[in-house]
């Protein structure tokens, strides 16, 4: 299904389209306050979807004096692009200050698509506010600019920093030199697996992205630790400890290829889900 996408008149000055951020604009300058979003994403983030929550939840998303906040970046371009799995929609913003040059989200599985305001080519228009919300379709991004709101619905999205701010950039992504990065990889693991990989099985995954991470260097040592946080069982690598969540007490002793087609199915959903989950924590998108 193709998405709506709705243009309408100039929000007027001082409206705030999102649900729970204020924007106050005067001639002194614009005003916003975050706090009671935060407050109810407090409550609220399970209910999103990975990689919404992990980029809802992402320390410097709403620290609005770190220069990687996103808060400020200016609108550039928004595409649209009708795959197998469904439409993506990217929306790059400009970055300003020390930040990587550019700010992208990719929205996957994109049902609904509306923007409102000044659609010219005038006046750079700075990201103000943005929420991300749950919806009955995954999740639903609403952003103010200055001069236009865009709200995309959409299953999930990815969202992070592009290209190279410095030798030291912890968000430069690497996609420069045409190699497939970790978020792709995973995306295609979830939605065509087909094209990297044999069958269904845990054991099939997990050799996968092993192989992967050994030609690549990056992922796997640290992602042991990060789910080591989260899950509670130490000592053991990312793939032990996901086969300690899915199977029972009883059968704690198992390796990847004594599984159960039930355990198989949850072992490899779990994995790509907190894989995404980590890789849009660290600003990772997938390409």
């Amino acid at each position: 299904m193709r998405p709506r996408v709705a243009l309408g008149p100039v929000a007027a000055v001082g409206h705030s389209p999102v649900r729970f951020a204020t924007v106050e604009s005067s001639d002194g300058g614009t005003m916003t306050d975050i706090r009671p979003y935060l407050a109810w994403l407090s409550k609220h983030a399970d209910e999103l979807p990975p990689g919404a929550r992990a980029f809802a939840l992402h320390p410097e998303h709403y620290d609005f004096s770190h220069e990687w906040c996103p808060r400020s970046a200016s609108f550039d371009r928004m595409s649209t692009r009708h795959t197998d799995d469904g439409v993506e929609v990217t929306l790059v913003l400009a970055a300003w200050g020390g930040a990587p040059p550019e700010f992208v989200v990719r929205y996957h599985g994109v049902s609904h698509v509306e923007l409102d305001g000044d659609q010219g080519d005038g006046m750079r228009s700075n990201l103000m506010v943005d929420e991300l919300l749950p919806h009955a379709d995954g999740v639903s991004h609403e952003l103010e600019f200055t001069d236009r709101t865009i709200t995309v619905v959409a299953r999930d999205l990815t969202a992070g920093w592009r290209g190279k701010a410095g030798a030291d950039s912890p968000r430069d992504l690497g996609d420069d030199d045409g190699e497939m990065n970790l978020a792709t990889l995973v995306w295609h693991l979830r939605h065509l697996p087909r094209t990297l990989v044999m069958d269904d099985s845990f054991a099939t995954l997990a050799a996968f992205v092993g192989g992967f991470d050994w030609a690549r260097d990056r992922l796997l040592p640290d992602f042991s630790w990060w789910l080591h946080d989260r899950l509670g069982f130490a000592n053991l690598g990312w793939d032990s400890q996901i086969i300690q969540v899915v199977v029972p007490p009883e059968r704690q002793h198992v390796t990847r290829r004594e599984l159960t087609a039930e355990e198989d199915a949850a072992a490899c959903a779990l994995a790509l889900d907190l894989l995404s989950t980590y890789l849009a924590e660290r600003g990772e998108v997938a390409g």
